[in-house]
């Protein structure tokens, strides 16, 4: 596996290898882009087509073929053999977030899934990361014009993310793991339904007594986040019981224990709690642990991700799979399939499975 690390050459971005319009001997040749207009199709849909690229569908080649030979269109080879360099490596983007990536056990096990299916593809896969967004679209720019890579597969899905605005601009296919802000209809990803497993992980504190049962987040705005809150707040209102939202980072121990004792402050009948997923989770295990009136109540934990963590916390920690592995072997899957350009995009659920260990404890239920 190849890593284009933090700092990269500086490269000229390569947008068009089609030429401009251009005189040869006095006489104005014709252009891709004048077979595009004549063809109704993109100038990039066009060069695909004169290029053969197994993307395209057999009725637009077949179209912007036609047109190209009414056009008397010369294609320029020197172009069309940088052109058809495109490379079989598939680029894989994780998220700034470094601390995340590294932390959490979820992103190391879609980027296994991803080169499983990669490998018996005979494709390689490319990571690009950078500690700004500025420079992970840079990595992406140096991706595509001197890697040649026209496939990408993103590890994360972001509100107005420069990441994709740049693969837009280049036109190059992209698979998103997770549910897209934007234009879900044209977006290829790959998600689980994280609004009925949020559903599920409630209902389960539910079944076992609970009445009072707090949520634990860390960033609201991110979609995977909000829909899994969503679950939980449909179990409340089916069964007339309070929202109880607790965010909080745990990114110090200290931070954590005065968190707790202005949450339990206000909520002092809570007896368990949902939480975003098992890092989260665990770092919630260890404070209430290490205080001995918090420890003796045995609160009731269920969280999401089902990580390798999971059966080394103490008690084991009950979670929701959402099996990371399969979601980056369905992202491979769609991204190493021919998809012509004019076809609707490919979504792709991952069913969840609650993982029941010893985190959630039968309670006598509260009124």
């Amino acid at each position: 596996m190849q890593i284009y690390a933090i700092a990269c050459n500086n490269i000229e971005n390569v947008l068009y290898l089609e030429r401009e319009t251009e005189q040869n001997g006095g006489i104005m040749m014709a252009t891709i882009k004048d077979v595009a207009q004549r063809a109704g199709v993109s100038p990039s849909t066009a060069s695909r087509a004169m290029h053969g690229s197994k993307i395209i569908s057999k009725p637009t080649r077949d179209k912007v073929i036609k047109a190209a030979r009414e056009l008397n269109y010369a294609p320029d080879f020197n172009a069309q053999n940088l052109a058809t360099k495109a490379s079989n490596t598939i680029g894989v983007v994780l998220p700034v977030d470094h601390h995340e990536i590294f932390s959490n056990p979820f992103f190391l096990e879609m980027i296994r899934g991803i080169n499983e299916v990669c490998s018996k593809h005979g494709s390689m896969t490319t990571l690009a990361t950078g500690i700004s967004s500025e420079e992970l679209v840079h990595n992406i720019d140096v991706m595509i014009a001197q890697g040649h890579i026209r496939t990408f597969i993103l590890l994360y899905s972001e509100k107005d993310d420069p990441v994709v605005e740049r693969l837009k601009q280049f036109d190059v296919q992209y698979v998103v793991i997770g549910k897209p802000y934007q234009e879900i209809n044209k977006t290829s990803y790959v998600d689980n339904d994280n609004v009925q497993a949020g559903t599920d992980a409630a209902q389960y504190l539910v079944d076992h007594g609970h009445r009072r049962i707090g949520f634990l987040c860390t960033d609201l705005s991110r979609m995977v986040q909000s829909d899994r809150m969503l679950g939980y707040q449909r179990v409340m209102m089916q069964n007339q019981l309070p929202n109880i939202m607790l965010s909080e980072r745990f990114e110090t121990h200290a931070a954590g224990v005065k968190a707790l004792h202005q949450f339990f402050d206000q909520n002092p009948d809570v007896t368990a709690f949902v939480a975003v997923d098992d890092m989260l989770a665990l770092k919630l295990q260890q404070v209430l642990h290490n205080d001995p009136d918090w420890k003796v109540k045995q609160f009731s934990l269920i969280g999401f991700n089902n990580s390798i963590f999971s059966d080394l916390a103490h008690p084991m920690l009950t979670s929701i799979a959402v099996f990371p592995q399969r979601l980056g072997e369905e992202a491979a899957k769609i991204a190493l399939a021919d998809h012509p350009t004019d076809e609707l995009s490919t979504a792709v659920i991952v069913p969840h499975q609650i993982v029941r260990r010893h985190s959630v404890h039968q309670i006598k239920a509260l009124p």
